[in-house]
């Protein structure tokens, strides 16, 4: 079927319920992830729910022939009450796409978009705009992802040890359009097609994951149509108006996703993008005068995940998405037109979304730079809300020994990082402390206890009860001295917390999270979502019971019910972290102000 008779596009819907694990390029200077979803990793998304299902005739027909469907990557999808700009949101559903490599801004912070395909001046300089773009340019795209280093298991010898690794994850909440191209030998059998699909995704909700990580929770997505009432479109990309440009008229031909090209010798050449065009342009409109303008082409590396053999697969250099080739025809170009040689994808491997395009009019001169606007999905219309697990199943089994770890895994390094501001906020006001007295607290609530109630019991039996009650104490009262000093350090320091009215003793803070009053303690001394919002959203991401991974508005706390319910469940482990926490940081800060300065710099006191 290499011309069938008809071409369209499903236009897909991608709401990421999980984290996604995307191909992530590693600089030792940066690291950057893909803000797209490529091609081949919702191919791989089809054929694994096809293969579940047991639909082998699909899978032969849909993914593994390649004639029917040829996949398309999913770019940044902008909806009305996602995320508003700060003076008015989109109007409407936008798509943004990679932006045209002509694309610039004066200097590094400049508030304009020029063409550098025109008249510059070379005493400026310019830098590209990276971001995706709407095709009006009115809104670029800011993609949100998380980098996070794990522990995972060598590989590369016969010795099992477990090495540091480095994933960038694309954040939950996010949605993203693909179009994939259907063909079909008539307009009938191509709405049939589109139904088939739609209905099987239907069919396969809750089971999709997209990704290399679906083994680690991560790549949970809902896909659903973008407009059930009309499945097929026979547009690219979405336009305000059909596209159609007169003869003379500049156009762009913008790459929207890599293109794998080869030269003479048969060798990967991103730069035969131009004679690709050319030889597209000749074979769908000949005898038609084509004059290239200028060009603008960028190579990179393109890679992809086998979900098959489960590993990586071989990598070769492509023309990056956003390269452009300026284009000037002697005759009109009307929508058929534009539509016929967009359905046509440049390179190979166009199956897996591969060397897609769009022709774009290029801009008539300086525009203002477009607000940057997060792809959140609406809140209200026909936003297509997340999968939830309901209150009641969060309180027995399994599952619930599942959401306490994963709010436990989530809420430790926000609690910690707290502990320290903490520290670092009062640090004017620990005189009277001493690396050795807090050494002596550190070892009462080290982790030799087996259980947290345990060691909070005993760092305030020491404070409380005197040094009579600690083990090991000597019971003459020799010893009392040194307690004795160690109290009244304690009762001279002071310590600030964000939202009280003012300082509280170190002694007073210390003796309150043991006995029956930790859960009151942790409530009053918890990371407050008004100055540390870190802990709230942290808990958010991962709660299975929120639908979009944000922090409800319904709840000073920044909580859902059952998280609350778990935080009860947690104070006494939440507890001891905060005060071994805040305990190894005071350490820290007094002995590098015995060394002669402060933490961050300064003279001694």
């Amino acid at each position: 079927m290499d011309d069938p008779g008809v071409s369209g596009y499903l236009p897909l819907r991608y709401l990421l319920t999980d984290t996604l694990v995307v191909r992530t390029s590693y600089d030792p200077l940066r690291i950057d992830s893909e803000h797209t979803l490529g091609g081949r990793a919702q191919r791989g998304m089809l054929a694994a729910a096809l293969h579940r299902a047991g639909r082998d005739r699909e899978l032969h027909d849909w993914v593994v022939r390649g004639e029917q469907v040829r996949f398309a990557t999913a770019h940044p999808r902008l909806e009305q009450d996602g995320d508003p700009v700060p003076e008015e949101g989109p109007a409407r559903a936008a798509v943004a796409y990679p932006a045209p490599a002509h694309l610039h801004t004066p200097g590094k912070d400049g508030d304009t978009i020029v063409d550098v395909f025109g008249d510059t001046d070379p005493t400026t300089p310019y830098q590209a705009v990276r971001d995706p773009l709407t095709p009006d340019r009115s809104l670029r795209a800011a993609v949100s992802t998380t980098t996070e280093q794990y522990l995972g298991r060598s590989r590369t010898d016969d010795t099992a040890h477990g090495v540091p690794f480095l994933a960038t994850s694309v954040d939950a909440g996010q949605v993203f359009e693909a179009r994939w191209q259907l063909r079909a030998p008539d307009p009938a059998a191509l709405e049939r097609l589109a139904e088939r699909i739609v209905a099987f995704l239907a069919e396969a909700h809750g089971t999709l994951t997209l990704g290399s990580g679906g083994t680690r929770a991560h790549g949970g997505v809902h896909v659903t149509p973008v407009d059930p009432d009309r499945l097929v479109t026979p547009d690219r990309i979405a336009r305000v108006r059909p596209p159609s440009w007169a003869a003379g008229s500049p156009l762009d031909l913008v790459l929207l996703s890599s293109a794998l090209l080869t030269g003479a010798d048969g060798e990967a050449r991103p730069q035969a993008l131009v004679p690709a065009v050319l030889d597209l342009f000749a074979a769908r409109m000949p005898g038609t005068g084509v004059r290239v303008l200028a060009d603008h082409v960028e190579a990179v590396l393109v890679g992809a995940y086998h979900r098959g053999y489960r590993g990586p697969m071989a990598q070769r250099w492509a023309a990056r998405p956003g390269s452009v080739v300026r284009l000037r025809l002697d005759r009109d170009l009307d929508t058929g037109r534009v539509r016929d040689l967009e359905a046509r994808p440049l390179g190979e491997r166009v199956v897996d979304g591969h060397g897609q395009f769009a022709l774009l009019s290029p801009p008539a001169g300086p525009e203002p730079l477009a607000p940057a606007v997060v792809p959140l999905h609406g809140r209200s219309g026909q936003a297509v809300t997340a999968r939830t697990v309901s209150e009641p199943d969060l309180r027995h089994g399994r599952l619930r020994a599942l959401y306490d770890e994963l709010l436990w895994n989530a809420a430790l390094r926000p609690v910690r990082d707290h502990a320290r501001a903490l520290a670092l906020d009062s640090v004017d006001l620990l005189t009277p402390l001493t690396p050795g007295l807090v050494g002596r607290l550190r070892e009462v609530a080290a982790p030799a206890h087996r259980t947290p109630e345990a060691a909070l019991s005993a760092l305030e039996g020491l404070l409380v009860g005197g040094a009579a009650t600690c083990p090991g104490a000597d019971p003459t009262g020799v010893r009392r001295a040194p307690h004795d000093r160690l109290v009244r350090a304690l009762a001279r320091a002071r310590l600030r917390h964000p939202g009280h009215r003012g300082p509280v003793t170190v002694l007073s803070w210390l003796t309150g999270p043991g006995g029956p009053g930790t859960v009151a303690w942790w409530s009053r001394n918890r990371p407050d979502p008004e100055h540390d919002p870190a802990y709230a959203k942290a808990i958010a991401a991962v709660d299975l019971s929120l639908p979009d991974g944000l922090p409800p508005e319904d709840h000073p706390g920044g909580l859902s019910a059952p998280a609350r319910a778990w935080e009860r469940r947690a104070a006494p482990r939440l507890a001891l972290v905060l005060v071994s926490s805040w305990l190894a940081e005071v350490t820290r800060v007094l002995r590098a102000e015995q060394d002669g300065g402060r933490p961050a710099g300064g003279g001694p006191r």
